[in-house]
């Protein structure tokens, strides 16, 4: 059966995919070295229970299977999915150029909204940042002390999770036997004449997908590949305007299509979306009043806890001594966000619509579901309360702003 999504419509929806353990808790710890962790069980079998759908089916046609993964990592305290990625392949897909292609994509899950290790460590460890040119996945932590202009550095957060991605391994071998780096390494040895790969994620992945697409390319690791293109989508800057102009050189901005998402190698971002404000001070500032809240009289005040967490956001990313600029964009508009919300609660559900809904809507439409279940694996229990979650994301807010206090 052939395709209704266009490639970069395919190319979002396989990403979706890959959070599909988010809204699961695993009721013991992992032991690495086990057997068959249970995130990743369920990761697995609400993709097989995804697919299948019509809307899905129809989308994305019959040509994709999954190669490797999935595999989720998390850390030896955590009981929820911190970072997971698959591989699928299709050995026809229709390029916007007409040109027909064997294609693999490498989907790279988003933050998970109720991992308290995304949000800290992975997204706002910024303060610290790594240079570029010396960064090797296996050894993520070298910090830069001083800064030259012309040095591209990647914040911390972005080197540990591309740390995580490039070593991650599934835990049953069903699912691959090898690390995600070793596997793509394999992949550009054997692949046949014309082929294709795609990075892609969205929100945290946004980052993360850009910077491993570029440390493979640039250590040799994707030269066999016809075509190497990158979709990110709703992403932070992973680091400094030198690394940014880095990757625009390796991945030119190519747009296909008469919609601003139809453009490779491009953050496609929301104009209304928090996220792809990070990191950049100019644009940091902007969240005061993205959503209408002001000061003015008569005006709805922002939340306290979000004023803070953006104060907080400004304080880190001026004490890294670098300027975060964003990757090259191409954004839309999403739909108007209303009424300025007054609590912090209000304004994470108005973010989260932008963050989440609104792409799903732009790019495949309103009917594409979001979140897809099979059934619940032994080992997990689904935490699918919204306004429990928001509460979770308030909590881990709240860490933010007070790192040392208890609870």
């Amino acid at each position: 059966m052939s395709a209704n999504f266009d490639v970069f419509q395919q190319t979002f929806a396989l990403s979706l995919l890959s959070n599909l353990a988010s809204d699961y808790i695993a009721k013991e710890r992992y032991i690495p070295g086990t057997h068959g962790d249970p995130l990743e069980a369920q990761l697995a079998t609400n993709i097989q229970a995804t697919l299948p759908l019509p809307v899905v089916t129809a989308g994305l046609g019959d040509g994709w299977q999954i190669v490797w993964g999935p595999a989720v990592w998390r850390g030896a305290e955590s009981r929820v999915a911190q970072n997971a990625a698959l591989v699928f392949y299709n050995p026809a897909v229709t390029f916007e150029d007409g040109t027909t292609a064997p294609t693999h994509v490498v989907a790279i899950s988003a933050t998970n909204l109720i991992s308290g290790y995304d949000w800290i460590v992975e997204d706002f460890t910024v303060s610290s940042t790594v240079n570029w040119t010396q960064y090797h996945p296996a050894v993520p932590s070298a910090t830069v002390v001083s800064h030259d202009a012309l040095m591209p550095v990647i914040s911390k957060g972005t080197a540990t999770g591309v740390a995580h991605i490039a070593a991650l391994t599934p835990t049953d071998p069903a699912h691959g036997k090898t690390s995600l780096s070793a596997f793509i390494r394999q992949l550009n040895g054997t692949v046949n004449e014309g082929a294709r790969i795609v990075f892609t994620g969205h929100s945290l992945a946004g980052a993360l997908a850009p910077t491993f697409a570029l440390y493979l390319k640039e250590h040799g690791a994707l030269s066999a590949f016809e075509r190497v293109q990158v979709y990110p989508t709703a992403g932070a800057s992973p680091g400094n305007g030198s690394f940014s102009r880095r990757f625009a050189h390796a991945f030119p901005r190519k747009a296909a299509g008469e919609k601003p998402w139809q453009s490779w190698n491009s953050l496609i971002r929301n104009q209304y979306d928090i996220v792809p404000h990070a990191w950049s001070l100019s644009t940091l500032l902007q969240l005061l009043t993205i959503y209408g809240n002001s000061d003015a009289e008569g005006g709805v005040k922002l939340p306290e806890q979000i004023y803070g967490v953006v104060l907080a956001a400004l304080a880190d990313s001026a004490a890294s001594k670098t300027l975060y600029a964003a990757l090259p964009s191409a954004q839309f508009s999403g739909a108007s966000p209303g009424s300025a919300p007054a609590t912090a609660a209000a304004y994470l559900t108005m973010a989260g619509n932008q963050h989440v809904k609104a792409y799903i809507s732009e790019i495949l439409g309103a009917d594409f579901p979001a979140v897809g279940h099979g059934p619940t694996v032994p080992g997990v229990i689904e935490f699918n309360d919204a306004t429990q979650r928001i509460a979770a994301i308030v909590k881990i807010l709240e860490k933010i702003l007070h790192p040392g206090a208890g609870g």
